[in-house]
This record gives C-alpha cells, sequence and structure tokens, in this order.
C-alpha cells in the first residue's frame, strides 16, 4: 500500500509509566485506557499502557508461530478524515480514504463495522500472510446500505537481524458483497469501479505514481460475483514492529507509526 513509504515515525508524547507487576495486569490496564480513550491507540495513556506491557511480551515475536491465528482489531479504525459516527456509533469514512483510492465512487460514505486481520507465520523460504479485512456498509444516498467487505493482502517475512520486526508488503485486495451476490443497488453503485474523476490533482498524480512505479492495476468493470480488484505486483515493502504478543494480544507498531492492538478470536 501507498502508505508504507514513508520513513520511520517521530517519537509520541507519553504518560508518566507506572510500574505493574504481571503481563495480566499491564493488559487489564491496557484495555481498560483503550477503553478510556475511545480506541483511540495513540491517547497518551494508551502509549503509557503499551510502554508497560512491552517487557511481557514473548522473545522474537516475528519468529514466534503465536503470530498466525485469526486476529481482530479493538483500536479505532486508522484510515484518514472521518466523517465522524453513525448513529450505532460506528466510524465513517469516504470509501477512497478507507480503500486508499483503490475503489470508487471515492467520495460515497462507508460505516466500519469491523476490522480482522488475519495471519499466517512464515516458513523457511516462504513469506506468511498478513490481511486487514474489514467489513463495512455502504451508505448510498438513496437506498439501504449495501454490506460489504474489503480485502487488502499482504505478504510478511521476518526482518533479518531484528525478531521484533515483520517486513510487510501489499500486493493487492478486493472489494466484494457481503453476502456474495451483487444485487441492482450493487452494479449500479460500481458502474465505473476504476474512475478517477472524483480524485483530487494529487491523488490522481499519486495513483500516476503507483501505476508506474509498483504496477498499479485496478479492476475496470466489476466482476459476476460483485467483486472488484486491485493488484500491485511490484509493491512497496514496510514493516511492523511487534510491540507486544502473546496468545491472545498482539500490538503493532507500523513504519508509519499507526498503532494497531488486536485480539485473538476464539477457536
Amino acid at each position: 500500500m501507498l502508505f508504507l513509504l514513508a520513513a520511520s515515525p517521530p517519537p509520541l508524547r507519553r504518560a508518566p509509566p507506572v510500574m505493574l507487576s504481571s503481563a495480566t495486569t499491564a493488559k487489564s490496564a491496557l484495555r481498560a485506557a483503550l477503553a478510556a480513550s475511545d480506541g483511540e491507540p495513540k491517547a497518551p495513556e494508551v502509549l503509557a499502557a503499551i510502554t508497560e506491557l512491552e517487557p511481557f511480551s514473548i522473545p522474537e515475536p516475528a519468529l514466534s508461530p503465536l503470530w498466525a491465528g485469526d486476529w481482530r482489531v479493538i483500536t479505532k479504525p486508522d484510515f484518514p478524515d472521518s466523517l465522524g459516527r453513525d448513529a450505532a456509533g460506528r466510524y465513517k469514512f469516504s470509501l477512497g480514504r478507507a480503500s486508499f483510492n483503490m475503489f470508487a465512487p471515492q467520495m460515497l460514505p462507508v460505516a466500519i463495522d469491523s476490522i480482522l486481520n488475519p495471519s499466517s507465520a512464515p516458513a523457511p523460504g516462504s513469506p506468511g500472510a498478513y490481511e486487514v479485512i474489514v467489513k463495512l456498509d455502504l451508505l448510498l444516498p438513496d437506498a439501504s446500505p449495501l454490506a460489504a467487505t474489503m480485502e487488502n493482502v499482504a505478504e510478511c517475512t521476518p526482518v533479518d537481524g531484528n525478531p521484533g520486526r515483520m517486513a510487510v508488503k501489499f500486493g493487492g485486495g478486493c472489494l466484494r458483497p457481503a453476502d456474495g451476490a451483487p444485487s441492482e443497488a450493487w452494479r449500479d453503485t460500481f458502474a465505473a469501479p476504476g474512475s478517477s474523476a472524483d480524485l483530487s490533482r494529487m491523488q490522481r498524480f499519486q495513483l500516476w505514481v503507483a501505476r508506474r512505479l509498483f504496477g498499479l492495476r485496478r479492476a475496470e468493470e466489476v466482476a459476476a460475483d460483485g467483486t472488484m480488484t486491485y493488484e500491485m505486483p511490484r509493491a512497496p515493502e514496510g514493516y511492523l514492529d511487534i510491540l507486544f504478543l502473546d496468545e491472545d494480544l498482539r500490538v503493532t507498531r507500523g513504519n508509519r507509526g499507526s498503532i494497531v492492538i488486536a485480539e485473538r478470536l476464539p477457536g
């Protein structure tokens, strides 16, 4: 994804730490801080709780089989330019901002239901998988919302010499109807899925760069099952620093400073 290109993030302001005695206590403190900050991972009290939790992480987390599993993100969505919340309390964004301009119409508002983060562990000679699956509603102006699933798929590999860092390279993704069957409203909404008509000049330039440098290809039409795809065969590589990992919680910080806290799903 384009957001992986930036340099390492600047230091963040943190609240003064309070020493805690166990991983269980530290995880409880982090969850409490996250609840008090409305899911904002960069709130000072959340950053302080993460600092207290880090020493309890398993060693060499990027090499651990605990990396793999089905994870659910419990921090607020980290897409830019929020449109506020809907009546159910869900965060809203434009489809363009939620998909990094991969899908049109870019200005269509969407409400985020949940974000899943399934991952598989790398094997010798083979990268693992790191996915970001966003469950959302497309908020049509004159019709009922359309339930959709947006998937972004990446390869992940431990960074040589740094067993706490995972290299991540997003190679593609898709947007599809959540129920598996495209309605007439879905096809009408995505009559021109590759359109750049409502993009700013800067956004069009970014897509042009992505096409030239990374081989970006966006779907020009909707598939029979309603799916729209994008591919980026020469995708740029970013990384995730694994700040904490154990059997049921994972905390990562990306190379652009985004912090994601996820809990392992049962089963």
